[in-house]
């Protein structure tokens, strides 16, 4: 899974935290002139607002990476994004001021009410910008990985060329025919069970870090294995790598479609929706014949 930009390293933690910190601040200066407090009380809340605007920001960091909430349109894009903007400030705002009634005085805590009109129109553009950045960093790591994907497929197509000196690949007529044998069962350990998984109940396959997880019609499974050994192991025919993330089992497609970029959403019978890069729809077509 993507790891957040904050996270990727110290440098770029304090950055991010001193933008916190910024917005907390802002908070407590816009109600300077609103509401008759002590300073310090202001000062608390601006550093409790900057730090749960943080945490909030870091859950829309992966709810725009993989929630899917483009659309189909522009305006539906347009009413995603606006009812999670409304979500987000609402959500912000009721744990701001649930902190402040257990902090402070009922006297304080009934003065810091008469601002929440501010910080609600505060919050909205806050937020709104914040989603414009967010979605900005997230085309650029579907870039990234785009990239990757084209590099990886070359390889791929490097390695699926015919070669009489490599092992397990014998040559006949000028073809090569492989010796290997694909998996046909793959065993997976649940504490002190372990599920035999028939390799055609697998309807795709999805990367969680050092595991993969398996998902089948009724059920999932998460294997500590990587998804190169599966690319490796499962039927080549049957078993398709259309992403970084994703392998899908062709048979358990029901739709294909253009999908921002050069992205394309794969639907499965099942319901589940894919993603697939520009180089993994290219693999795709080769084995439907499309």
């Amino acid at each position: 899974m993507m790891q957040y930009p904050a996270f990727k390293s110290p440098l770029r933690l304090i950055f991010y935290t001193g933008i916190f910190l910024m917005v907390g601040l802002a908070v407590t200066v816009s109600q300077l002139s609103l509401v008759a407090v002590s300073p310090t009380t202001l000062l608390w809340d601006g550093i409790i607002s900057g730090l749960i605007f943080g945490l909030l920001t870091i859950l829309l960091w992966y709810v725009i990476r993989f929630a899917g909430l483009t659309g189909n349109n522009s305006l539906q894009k347009l009413i995603n994004y606006t009812a999670l903007v409304v979500l987000v400030t609402i959500v912000w705002l009721c744990s701001d001021y649930f902190l402040l009634y257990i902090s402070f005085s009922v006297n304080d805590f009934s003065e810091m009410v008469k601002s929440i009109p501010m910080k609600s129109i505060l919050g909205i553009l806050l937020y709104t910008l914040t989603i414009r950045v967010l979605l900005n960093l997230s085309s650029n790591e579907e870039f990234n990985e785009e990239s990757m994907d084209e590099s990886m497929d070359e390889e791929l197509e490097e390695l699926r060329k015919p070669d009489s000196h490599k092992p397990g690949v014998e040559v006949a007529h000028g073809n090569p025919v492989p010796t290997l044998s694909w998996s046909e069962k793959i065993t997976v350990k649940v504490g002190q069970k372990i599920h035999v998984i028939a390799v055609t109940d697998i309807l795709f396959l999805q990367a969680e870090g050092d595991y993969v997880k398996i998902f089948t019609a009724s059920n999932h499974f998460i294997k500590e294995q990587t998804m190169k050994f599966f690319e490796e192991n499962l039927p080549p025919t049957k078993f398709i790598r259309i992403h970084r993330s994703f392998i899908v089992n062709v048979d358990a497609i029901s739709r294909i479609e253009l999908y921002e970029k050069q992205y394309y959403r794969i639907t499965l019978h099942s319901g589940h929706q894919l993603k697939a890069s520009a180089s993994g729809y290219k693999l795709l077509k080769n084995i439907l014949q499309l």
